[in-house]
């Protein structure tokens, strides 16, 4: 007798999706065979090339193909949801009684191209330029004129240049530190308008500008004038005290100081002074130095309550006598502790004494390290404050056109 099995074929490389189902072997008559299968809808829109069938011949227990052709070769008859046949006329002797048949089914296709998206790149938003607000003064000239761009700022990244530029003005002024947040304008000044444009640029390559204006009005008509051999001159008035205008760091701002912070907590002193001098860009990472001096002292007191508790157990186990009376309550005999065990309480207890000194050292290490740290860059913040609107000489150079005042600003 002849016997026919079905074979089904699973294509675990598509999403172990089916792609083949149904497949099975059938005698129509008693020289041909029926071979069935079903294509499947696929949902990675693959395109089918051929269809080739396989046929099997088991005999005892050897397998032998006897049978492979391909049965579909144009890719236009080929459609999913369908089912297909196939008649098999074997060759005269090809089979007998006993013989068992499998159907292959192979598909041959091809899988589309998957489009590769290459996610857009993060648009960077441009920094914003703040040249501070218009100045009006007026002549003579008493105090220094500061152009102040300290509220620029940039949303995702940082300002790594910063410049200032005369744009126009009845006279050219001279800028003392054009590439500096804050910066001193000295000159002839002459009533009028100057105009003042401030630009940064990010990390990024990104360059935005912001105007500011400086309005200079004429001196007051009512000063007198001192008539002398038939030249006028404006005499100094000799009550009048000019000051110096005043330039102090303010506290915590991240000066030296912040040091003494750090006994109160470590760390949080590093913090002030780890951004600029004039306290942006502070990193909170820092915050870890406060981390890790709390986990030291927490650890040197662990070890050294545990380092007491196993003392006292051994001074116990050590004093320890346990004394046998006989009948009439007289000592015969006297027993005393456990050396072995007293032994290892006062190992345990020295071992938790070394692991208090050691974390002590550390957490005295991390306190030292971080005021020595913060002092230094404070130094370095303070210094740079001062550069900018600390102790500094500038000169000074008025003139209100009838008059011509000359001389050096001190700066503290």
């Amino acid at each position: 007798m002849l016997l026919c099995l079905v074979f089904l074929l699973w294509l675990s490389a598509i999403k172990a999706q089916e792609i083949v189902n149904n497949v099975n072997i059938e005698k129509e008559n008693s020289s041909q065979f029926r071979v069935r299968y079903k294509l499947n809808r696929n949902g990675d829109s693959l395109r089918y090339e051929s269809i080739q069938l396989m046929i099997y011949r088991k005999r005892g227990e050897d397998i032998e193909e006897v049978f492979s052709k391909a049965i579909l070769t144009d890719s236009a008859d080929i459609q999913t949801e369908k089912t297909y046949s196939y008649s098999w006329k074997p060759a005269p002797g090809t089979l007998k009684n006993g013989d068992e048949l499998q159907a292959k089914v192979l598909v041959n296709y091809q899988k589309p191209v998957a489009k590769i998206e290459v996610p857009p790149l993060p648009l960077n938003i441009p920094p914003k330029a703040n040249a501070g607000g218009n100045i009006s003064i007026q002549l003579p000239l008493n105090l220094v004129v500061i152009l102040d761009g300290i509220r620029s700022f940039d949303e995702d990244g940082k300002i790594v240049a910063v410049q200032w530029r005369q744009l126009s003005g009845p006279t050219n002024l001279n800028i003392a530190s054009p590439a500096s947040y804050k910066s001193y304008v000295t000159g002839n000044y002459q009533p009028g308008i100057y105009t003042f444009e401030l630009a940064v640029t990010d990390d990024k390559g990104t360059r935005a500008t912001d105007l500011c204006t400086i309005s200079v009005k004429a001196a007051s008509t009512n000063a007198q004038p001192i008539t002398n051999a038939g030249n006028t001159i404006k005499k100094k008035d000799s009550n009048v005290v000019r000051k110096p205008v005043q330039y102090e760091m303010p506290p915590l701002k991240g000066g030296p100081g912040n040091a003494l912070v750090n006994i109160l907590l470590p760390g949080l002193g590093h913090y002030f002074v780890s951004g600029d001098h004039y306290g942006n860009e502070r990193n909170p990472k820092v915050f870890i130095i406060t981390a890790l001096y709390a986990g030291s002292i927490g650890g040197a007191v662990y070890y050294k309550l545990k380092s007491s508790r196993e003392y006292n157990k051994y001074l116990q186990l050590a004093q320890y006598r346990e004394f046998q009376l006989d009948a009439d309550g007289n000592i015969i005999g006297v027993r005393g502790y456990n050396q072995a065990e007293a032994t290892q309480y006062l190992s345990d207890s020295k071992n938790s004494r070394n692991n208090f000194f050691i974390l002590s050292g550390v957490s005295a290490g991390i306190l030292v390290a971080d005021m020595v740290y913060t002092f230094l860059k404070g130094n370095k913040n303070k210094r740079a404050w001062k550069a900018e609107g600390g102790i500094s000489f500038q000169p000074i150079i008025s003139s209100d056109g009838r008059s011509f005042i000359a001389g050096v600003h001190l700066n503290f």
